[in-house]
């Protein structure tokens, strides 16, 4: 009798447990409350690739996905350390390395000038001159680089939003920048919402977009990770995703493993 009263105290224990974990050891750890938290900032260049991948990634740990937005770059940055996603996906060069672990590389894109009407640049680095009103989106990758390496041409800065496009072409056709720098995929859009913008042959960088996980995850969390990252290339589904973001993938394309 107290035998057969422990086999099923260990049972109903086992059940309970297999029903608790539901996925396997290292899915649990990335996605530990049966859903996986996918962060990143929300503009289509960016979010409307991220929002695939992590989805996908969700699905293959087994989870449900939950996007989370964030509105400007300097909120994604400090989102890191706060415990508000399990994964993020954005530049590679915002993640700090005291507070996350990069996993995977996902998307290359370059970033690039396009020129506000009747202004004509041979190249890309014929912008930096005395008298050149160079707008950047504030805090952005083309911001941080161009502030490092602009020594004659003037920044101006403008506020993050969701209406990025719009904001770069009232820029450009008001005369308040000569010229926009920014990522291939919002470049390309201002070029066809006004009229006499031309892009700048050639890019003046390139920004890589990648996975990272909060700081200590175990080595067996970021190889499933990392091995997911590598199925959604393998299969188009990094691909697929830019595509249907509406970005150039001769300027936007996957990074390679």
């Amino acid at each position: 009798m107290r035998w057969s009263m422990f086999s099923a105290i260990v049972l109903i224990t086992i059940q309970m447990s297999g029903l608790a974990l539901g996925q396997s050891a290292p899915s649990s750890e990335i996605a530990p409350v049966g859903k996986l938290r996918s962060g990143t900032i929300e503009i289509q260049v960016v979010s409307g690739v991220a929002k695939p991948i992590g989805k996908f990634i969700a699905e293959r740990l087994g989870a449900s996905c939950e996007p989370i937005g964030y509105a400007t770059v300097e909120a994604y940055v400090q989102s890191f350390g706060k415990g508000e996603w399990d994964i993020a996906i954005g530049p590679k060069a915002l993640a700090p390395a005291e507070k996350s672990d990069l996993v995977s590389d996902l998307w290359l894109s370059d970033l690039i000038y396009v020129t506000a009407p009747g202004h004509e640049f041979a190249n890309a680095g014929e912008v930096d001159r005395p008298g050149v009103k160079v707008g950047v989106t504030q805090a952005s990758p083309s911001d941080r680089f161009l502030s490092r390496t602009l020594k004659s041409a003037e920044i101006v800065r403008v506020p993050l939003s969701a209406q990025i496009v719009l904001d770069a072409i009232e820029r450009l056709r008001s005369g308040k920048s000569d010229v926009y720098g920014t990522d291939a995929g919002i470049a390309y859009q201002v070029t066809a919402g006004l009229a006499g913008a031309k892009i700048v042959p050639g890019s003046f960088t390139t920004v890589l977009i990648a996975l990272a996980l909060p700081k200590g995850r175990s080595s067996a969390a970021q190889a499933k990770v990392a091995e997911i990252v590598t199925e959604a290339k393998r299969t188009g589904v990094i691909q697929k995703a830019i595509e249907q973001a509406g970005l150039k993938s001769n300027a936007v394309r996957v990074a390679p493993d």
